[in-house]
């Protein structure tokens, strides 16, 4: 999940960090010089549940979602559809300066109940990443094929999240890598079928779209799914733009406790830090000691002096190999069970920051 969305997955001494990087956000002036814009900058929006009981970290209010609604429209935001941002990142055409797109993950019932009338009443276009297997089990919390099918004449859009939500990037017990691909092609073929065999051209397929479940990967499970042919989204933070990896397109994700106008807002008013080159690639983390990330930046001419990475409670010490185009971070505190992440940030000169994100999965995958 994303930067703020995800403070409750993270350990509970790690969230001060988290609202202490906000509001070094909202406190730090824009110093950096505007880059040109970005014909394939957006920022992609992720829900899980809207409306309904369960737990905060995974939805939001309705009124919550209507005030989210309420500021796109305001601060002047188009919200378009994420077929749009796609082919604005393999050299369609550009995007509105301010694109905003919607996605949900899951398919639960209350996209249907309470986010769908909210953005048909509007006309907005959003996408629906459904998990297969609950939905032909006929589970009652999730949306059914019917109401989907309602959905996408009122312009919903429909792409893969899986079959069996498992873990993708996981091996099973004596499973090599040749018959981990195997299951993994199934799966994504087998939800992929579904979709279209059920709701048509209401599904994405051009390329096809895939959110991973929890949104965690490996770099083996970025490379199978872009030999199948798939872009793909995580739940990192940050906004998309032209230098952003296809299989690993980061999205914010939002939910109760972090839902704020203010953070809200703040989200909104993003854009991709430009990164060439990044290592290590892959979130996932043998060892609990907190890694070395090293970033190439695209872009040599910002304002790099206002850099600021995070790390749970800790601001990391950003060491630049090569100034201005090329610095390191690494955390002191071991990387806790489960998802975590260092994210950076630098003013962008308009009032808005470039973002970035990279996450870690260390030990237990699903949480």
């Amino acid at each position: 999940m994303g930067a703020f969305a995800s403070i409750s997955d993270a350990p509970r001494q790690a969230r001060a960090g988290l609202i202490a990087m906000l509001l070094a956000l909202l406190l730090s002036p824009g110093l950096a010089a505007a880059s040109s814009p970005d014909p394939a900058h957006a920022v992609v929006l992720m829900y899980h549940h809207v409306g309904e009981d369960g737990q905060p970290s995974t939805r939001v209010t309705t009124d919550q979602f209507t005030a989210h609604l309420e500021t796109i429209a305001a601060e002047g935001y188009t919200v378009v559809p994420l077929a749009d941002v796609v082919a604005a990142l393999t050299g369609g055409p550009a995007l509105p300066e301010k694109a905003v797109a919607i996605t949900f993950d899951d398919g639960y019932r209350s996209v249907g109940e309470v986010a769908h009338p909210l953005l048909a009443e509007r006309d907005w276009p959003y996408t629906v990443f459904v998990n297969t297997a609950p939905v032909d089990d006929g589970y009652s919390q999730y949306l059914d094929w019917s109401r989907m099918r309602e959905m996408a004449q009122a312009g919903a859009t429909f792409a893969n999240h899986s079959t069996s939500h498992d873990p993708l990037f996981v091996r099973e017990a004596g499973e090599d890598q040749a018959a981990w691909a195997e299951r993994i092609r199934e799966d994504l073929d087998h939800a992929q079928r579904r979709l279209v065999d059920a709701l048509g051209k209401a599904v994405l397929t051009d390329p096809p779209l895939l959110a991973y479940p929890y949104g965690e990967y490996d770099e083996a499970l970025m490379g199978l799914v872009d030999e199948m042919g798939y872009l793909a989204f995580g739940q990192q933070s940050g906004a998309i733009g032209e230098t952003s990896r296809l299989q690993a397109l980061p999205r914010f994700s939002l939910n109760e406790r972090y839902g704020e106008a203010e953070a809200f807002a703040l989200r909104l008013n993003t854009r991709a830090l430009p990164v060439a080159e990044q290592s290590p690639v892959s979130p996932v983390r043998e060892s609990a000691e907190a890694p070395q990330l090293t970033i190439t930046l695209a872009e040599d001419d910002l304002a790099t002096d206002r850099l600021g990475c995070f790390y749970g409670s800790e601001r990391l010490s950003v060491e630049w190999q090569e100034p201005g185009r090329q610095f390191t971070v690494q955390g002191e505190a071991s990387l806790p069970v489960g998802r975590s992440r260092y994210n950076c940030t630098l003013p962008d000169g308009d009032g808005g920051y470039y973002w970035f994100s990279q996450l870690w999965v260390h030990e237990k995958a699903g949480t």
